[in-house]
């Protein structure tokens, strides 16, 4: 059931229909679908495919952008009643330098801090230093890059270099963007340790880095 709702929330999305999108919803709740499953079993993924047709070329960017307004409207409706628990885990994203698309940071940053983990946003057009400075402050463990030109997808490979180069080389690096999901090959190349491609996908691969990285230290 989930699974056909989530895909009736994509629709109401790209028709750019808040009051379809809340039907959506109170039709899910009326069916049984609870407050706290709501999120990660019906928004999380209209937004991976939201995302993906976006990534695929099935709909341009300005028709994402009017779609993503919609979901950030109806966002109160489906978040759990309660807040989630503070996950205790710090993750920096931000565009890379030269770049300022926003939408696929904001969609995944948005689901990973609905998810209980600390997301500090750095913005847009950030150098590889400032995601440096801001690792140094907040001790994140994971960082994820955002860059929707091949240009910029390429410059991300200095964010790996100055991490080396600072001795931080246990740093998760996560990139997300057209460019990566065009060339796989390409995040290997700029050091990368895996590809970011939806909301659904950030929070599996971060609980699973959570995991790790919680086992390592016992």
């Amino acid at each position: 059931m989930t699974a056909d709702t989530s895909a009736s929330l994509y629709t109401a999305f790209v028709k750019h229909d808040p009051a379809q999108a809340i039907a959506v919803i109170e039709r899910a709740k009326s069916g049984g679908v609870s407050q706290e499953e709501l999120f990660d079993s019906v928004f999380v993924p209209a937004m991976s495919m939201l995302g993906a047709a976006w990534a695929q070329g099935n709909i341009d960017e300005e028709a994402f952008a009017q779609a993503s307004v919609v979901a950030e409207q109806i966002t109160s409706f489906v978040v759990p009643s309660m807040a989630m628990r503070d996950t205790g885990m710090t993750i920096l994203v931000g565009t890379m330098h030269r770049d300022e698309h926003t939408i696929g940071k904001n969609i995944i940053g948005a689901a990973l801090k609905e998810a209980g983990h600390r997301v500090i946003d750095l913005g847009t057009s950030v150098r590889p230093a400032e995601f440096l400075e801001r690792l140094d402050e907040t001790g994140a463990r994971i960082i994820i890059v955002f860059a929707s030109l091949l240009s910029t997808a390429e410059d991300c490979a200095r964010v790996r270099e100055s991490l080396t180069v600072a001795g931080h080389e246990g740093v998760i690096v996560l990139v997300s963007g057209g460019p990566f999901g065009a060339d796989e090959d390409l995040a290997r190349r700029v050091g990368a340790n895996g590809i970011v491609r939806s909301a659904e996908g950030a929070l599996k691969m971060v609980a699973k880095i959570a995991e790790d990285i919680s086992g390592g230290e016992r």
